[in-house]
């Protein structure tokens, strides 16, 4: 689907998600963003806040500690030290 884009985040421990999404909002170091499928690519610092995702008509929300977003032609990569469910 042209209208998602793969959402990946990454713990040291484990692939916590992946999932085809149509938007997500995460917390950057220098102020929250969001990202659409063909987004332009950029690299990210991240601190600790709610990141969350839509699928269709479902919002997800998970706390996220402090790391990086990679973003690249449809595929976001979150890498965090820790998700509280």
């Amino acid at each position: 689907m042209a209208d998602t884009f793969l959402l990946e985040i990454v713990t040291p421990t484990r692939l916590f998600l992946s999932e085809q999404v149509e938007e997500m909002t995460a917390p950057g170091s220098e102020g929250e963003f969001g990202v659409l499928a063909g987004h332009a690519a950029f690299l990210t610092s991240l601190k600790e806040g709610e990141l969350t995702y839509k699928k269709g008509k479902d919002t997800k929300r998970i706390t996220i500690d402090a790391g990086y977003a990679e973003v690249i032609h449809e595929k976001v990569t979150i890498l965090t030290e820790n998700i509280k469910e």
